[in-house]
């Protein structure tokens, strides 16, 4: 990802560049620009300076958990923003657009948004300001913290990725751009908007607290600043109007929080007796125990005689371990399905999940799951050795599962699974099988034998396509009671044959194509040219008027989902990295995905397969992982769950996991929702009266 790094890197030599050569400008009266000071600074405020960047730690870490959040809880507020503002930002959008200013918007909106952060943050410590130092990095440390519950809980998308005929200008500008910008941003993280609230928390900070107007021009710099990038964002698509009124009420907020607790947070992390305060305190052991006693019986007071202060802050503390409880439940929707040890291969249909293990050569252990119930059952399988070695596979339908051996073929019905297996011996070694349910309940295999299409019935009963194509069969597929095929003199073009009603035929030419910036990004990462004219499909799968295809275009695999009655096609994933093994049905599509990978210079998480899915009738992509080293593989979209293969860890077998699409909340979450609504009746009670207790005194005492 050089192309991508050096795009970054550029962003951040010209902020920092740029805020050290603007000092001169913005400096308090009396001051000088040393390079002696920029060690200093460090040495006086590396507390402060660890304060503010820590944001930037847990902002991955939210980050990650807010794209598993959005997957799993769908906690979509977009359209209620919409119902608010409706087209004001398009409006902006398509008044405004042109090449150049998007182009100059763009790289104001992240150089820019870095620019003002490194000053807000470098200005204060530099010049020895502690007076604001203490005030201002609170504040923004504070914009962040009440940021997040919305980040988490309210997610509103970009402008950009919702209304009709808005575009994301910023995060398509360039594929290297566009790179970065996936994968640092979920794209649901609009309201509040950061680029306003940490901007405006420092020009409020200034505004209260500069009472000798030592910073005058800086603070009006950032009024400037606040204005221009409140039109960038809306401009680009990025952020709606209510953002942007979100990110100034955060701001306003944090820098009210500021004035009540800067004088305590710094008391004992100010840089000036820190050193002191550990070296005394670790001089005696006895010293740590006295303060801890100390802190128990201060709390015991506390809860001798509560206060309106202290009770709130049992309701926030009480509302904030909730909200983790919550937030741990709906990033955890995925669970290890018991019952098979090494599992080797997995297939979903239905409600109905399969794995397979071979115990030794020609025997086979099917561990079969109705994920309805929760069920298990298990079957053995020996296939006869005279036949010869041949890998064992798992086909299966929504009504059967099938084990195929060369010239064998077992069959159970998932109505009937204590039943014998049904045993079919195939004769000729078939290059493909696949299973089909028919509206009357029975099973179809759909055989690609050299080179030709065959449908067998029940009894095994050979009947032809209704429209037999002329030339070679290099692919088929099959679902919801139609055929697919590939020919091979056509390795773009997909056919798919109906055999459960009247006899009909859709061809498709599957298309790939994007812009030519993202083909010439491709070959940076791979170092081969894509070529479209000897374009071939992979894979292809379908279900329920639906069909996705993995077509290789030399340099990379792409995935295109199309709508078989109305012809629309659409790229899922991203088109610059591999994709393959896809699922679908049920309304979802599922993929494997090597994103932000670069074959030239690979490293651990990006060479490893992570599983997404497409929501049709949203038209959105989600995945299911944060960033790790683990292989997830072969996804199986089922009713109400997706399933895949993880690799294990180390020596660890691998598991067959699953993801459930329904309740997102477990029972005991839902307890302790109901929980703390009961004992919040309670709280809030006795928090008014002491309130109005507190009051009372006060007005006594005036």
């Amino acid at each position: 990802m050089a192309a991508v790094t050096s795009v970054y890197i550029t962003w951040v030599t010209g902020a920092l560049l740029g805020g050290i050569l603007l000092m001169p400008l913005f400096k308090p009266a009396g001051k000088r620009v040393t390079l002696a000071g920029f060690v200093d600074m460090f040495r006086r405020y590396w507390l402060h300076i660890a304060v503010v960047f820590s944001i930037y730690v847990w902002k991955d870490l939210l980050d990650s958990a807010d794209r598993i959040l959005m997957a799993n809880a769908r906690l979509d507020m977009t359209p209620f923003v919409y119902a608010v503002e409706g087209d004001l930002t398009l409006w902006v959008q398509q008044f405004f657009l042109s090449e150049p200013l998007t182009f100059l918007a763009t790289h104001f909106y992240v150089a820019g948004y870095m620019l003002v952060t490194y000053m807000a943050t470098l200005y204060f410590v530099y010049f020895d300001d502690r007076w604001m130092a203490d005030r201002l990095f609170l504040a923004m440390f504070y914009v962040y913290a009440l940021a997040v519950p919305f980040y988490l809980f309210f997610n509103v998308r970009v402008t950009g990725d919702f209304i009709p005929g808005m575009e994301t200008l910023a995060y398509n500008l360039t594929p290297e751009i566009q790179t970065w910008f996936t994968r640092i941003d979920p794209f649901t993280n609009g309201m509040p908007s950061l680029h306003i609230g940490l901007p405006f928390a420092a020009w409020l900070s200034l505004h209260r607290w500069d009472h000798d107007n030592r910073w005058r021009k800086f603070r009006i710099f950032l009024g400037v600043f606040c204005l221009l990038v409140g039109f960038v964002v809306v401009y680009l698509g990025i952020h709606w109007f209510v953002d942007i009124i979100g990110g100034m009420v955060v701001a306003a907020v944090a820098v009210q929080l500021s004035e009540r607790s800067h004088a305590r947070v710094w008391h004992w992390l100010d840089e000036r007796a820190f050193n002191a305060r550990l070296a005394w305190l670790l001089a005696d052991l006895s010293r740590p125990l006295k303060v801890l006693k100390g802190w128990g019986a201060g709390m015991l007071d506390w809860l001798k005689r509560p206060s309106a202060a202290q009770t709130s802050s049992v309701i926030a503390l009480m509302l904030l371990a909730t909200g983790g409880v919550l937030l741990y439940d709906a990033t955890h929707q995925d669970f290890p399905a018991e019952g098979v040890v090494w599992p080797e291969e997995a297939v979903g249909a239905g409600g109905w999940l399969v794995a397979l293990e071979e115990t030794e050569p020609f025997s086979a252990n099917i561990t079969i799951w109705n994920l309805s119930t929760g069920e298990s059952y298990q079957r053995q399988f020996s296939f006869d050795d005279e036949w010869g070695e041949f890998p064992i596979e798992l086909l299966l339908s929504e009504g059967h599962v099938a084990v195929w051996h060369g010239y064998e073929v077992r069959f159970l019905r998932f109505d009937n699974l204590e039943r014998a297996a049904g045993v079919w011996l195939t004769g000729p070694i078939f290059e493909d099988i696949v299973l089909m349910d028919m509206p009357d309940g029975e099973k179809r295999e759909i055989i690609l034998n050299d080179g030709v299409v065959e449908v067998h019935s029940t009894l095994h009963d050979w009947e032809p396509l209704p429209n037999q194509p002329a030339g070679d069969v290099a692919m088929i597929a099959a679902g919801a009671g139609s055929v697919a095929y590939v020919e091979a003199g056509s390795p773009t073009r997909v056919t798919v044959e109906a055999l459960d009603g009247p006899t009909h035929s859709v061809t498709v030419e599957l298309n790939v194509t994007v812009d030519s910036l993202f083909d010439a990004q491709v070959e940076l990462l791979t170092g081969t040219a894509v070529d479209y004219v000897n374009a071939s499909v992979r894979e292809v799968v379908l279900a329920e008027g639906w069909l996705a295809a993995v077509v290789n275009v030399s340099a990379v695999d792409r995935l295109v989902l199309v709508d078989l009655d109305s012809g629309e096609q659409r790229i899922l994933g991203d088109p610059m990295f591999p994709v393959a093994a896809p699922s679908l049905g049920y309304g979802h599509v599922a993929w494997q995905h090597q994103q932000f990978l670069n074959s030239l210079d690979a490293t651990e998480e990006t060479l490893d397969w992570d599983v997404r899915f497409h929501v049709i009738s949203e038209n959105r992509s989600y995945r299911l992982h944060g960033e790790d080293a683990i292989n997830q593989t072969a996804p199986q979209v089922m009713e109400g769950h997706i399933a895949w293969l993880q690799e294990g860890d180390g020596d660890e077998p691998p598991e067959v996991r699953v993801h459930t699409l329904g309740e997102t909340f477990e029972p005991y979450s839902s307890q302790i929702l109901q929980f703390v609504t009961i004992l919040m009746i309670p709280l809030l009670v006795a928090w008014s009266l002491q309130r109005q207790r507190e009051n009372g005194s006060r007005d006594e005492e005036e």
